[in-house]
C-alpha cells in the first residue's frame, strides 16, 4: 500500500512536467476517412460519398529565430503536405432529373500549408496560435460516356482549386515526457476558388468558374507517445468546407452539327458543402 503512495506522489509530480520541444520534428502519418460532397439547394441535388486513404506529412521548426530551442523564442513553422484518394459513389441527374448512380469514380486530393505562429503559457499546458497560406486541388471523374441501369449520359471531369488563410490553435497538454494530447482548431478563409469542368464534344473543351466566398473548419484530438528517439500518434479529425455560388459563366449553345443558335446558356457551380472525418495514425522523429 505505501508503494502505491509513493508511486502516486511521484507520477503526480512527474505529470505536470512539460515535454522539452525539439529544434526540428517530422510527422508521417497515414490517414482513413468517410468523404461526403453535396450541393443541397438544387432542384435535383448531386451527392458523391467516397472512402479515401493516403498519407500525410508535417515538419515543424521550433524557435524560428534561433539556433536552438530557448523560452526567448516561441516561435514556430510548420509546413504540411497530404495526399487522399479513393473512389466515390455518384448520385447526379440527367437535364430532365433522370437520377442515375455511378459507382466507382476515382476522387483524390492534394493538399498543402505553410503555418507560423507562437506559443504562450508554461508548464504542461500551452496554447499555440497559427496563420498561414494554403492550397488544395481536387480531381473528380472521368471524361466519359456511361451507363447507371437504363439511363446513359456523359460523365465529365471536374478539378477544384482552393487557395485559403489557415488561422488555428493548437492546445497542448503534457504528461510528462512519455505523452502529450493536442486539440486543434482551424479556420480556413477561402480566398479564390475555381472549379473545371471537363466537357467533350461540345463547343467548348470545359467550363471554368471562379468561387470567390466560402470558408472551411477543422478539428481534431491527437495523442502521442514518446518512445526515445521517435514516437507514435493516433489523431481522429473532423474538415468541413462550404462554398457559396460561383460566379456565372454564359455559354453559346450550338446546335448537332456544332453551329451556333443564336440561344445563350448561363453556367455556375452552385453552393456546396464537403464534410471528412475519419481517423490519422503514424510515427513521428
Amino acid at each position: 500500500m505505501k508503494k502505491l503512495v509513493v508511486l502516486s506522489l511521484l507520477f503526480g509530480l512527474v505529470l505536470p512536467l512539460a515535454a522539452k520541444e525539439k529544434k526540428h520534428s517530422l510527422e508521417i502519418g497515414y490517414e482513413f476517412s468517410d468523404y461526403g460532397y453535396r450541393e443541397p439547394h438544387m432542384e435535383y441535388p448531386i451527392r458523391d460519398s467516397a472512402k479515401k486513404q493516403g498519407i500525410s506529412v508535417v515538419y515543424t521548426r521550433h524557435s524560428v529565430l534561433s539556433d536552438e530551442v530557448n523560452d526567448d523564442d516561441p516561435t514556430f513553422a510548420s509546413i504540411e503536405f497530404r495526399y487522399m484518394d479513393g473512389k466515390a459513389d455518384y448520385d447526379g441527374y440527367l437535364m430532365d432529373g433522370t437520377p442515375f448512380t455511378i459507382n466507382d469514380i476515382r476522387d483524390y486530393y492534394t493538399e498543402v500549408a505553410l503555418k507560423l505562429g507562437q506559443s504562450y503559457g508554461s508548464g504542461a499546458t500551452k496554447f499555440w496560435p497559427y496563420f498561414g497560406v494554403g492550397g488544395r486541388w481536387l480531381r473528380n471523374g472521368e471524361d466519359a460516356i456511361v451507363t447507371s441501369g437504363s439511363v446513359t449520359g456523359q460523365m465529365y471531369q471536374r478539378t477544384s482549386s482552393y487557395f485559403y488563410v489557415p488561422l488555428g490553435l493548437n492546445i497542448t497538454f503534457d504528461m510528462g515526457d512519455a505523452a502529450r494530447l493536442t486539440l486543434n482548431g482551424q479556420f480556413d478563409w477561402l480566398i479564390h476558388g475555381n472549379q473545371n469542368s471537363h466537357m467533350t464534344g461540345y463547343n467548348f473543351d470545359s467550363i471554368s468558374n471562379e468561387q470567390g466566398k466560402g470558408l472551411g473548419l477543422r478539428a481534431s484530438a491527437k495523442l502521442e507517445a514518446n518512445l526515445g528517439k521517435m514516437g507514435v500518434f493516433v489523431e481522429p479529425f473532423y474538415r468541413y468546407w462550404k462554398i457559396q455560388n460561383s460566379k456565372v459563366v454564359t455559354l453559346q449553345v450550338v446546335d448537332e452539327h456544332g453551329d451556333p443558335t443564336g440561344d445563350l446558356v448561363d453556367v455556375w457551380e452552385p453552393f456546396n458543402i464537403t464534410r471528412e472525418y475519419g481517423i490519422r495514425a503514424g510515427i513521428t522523429f
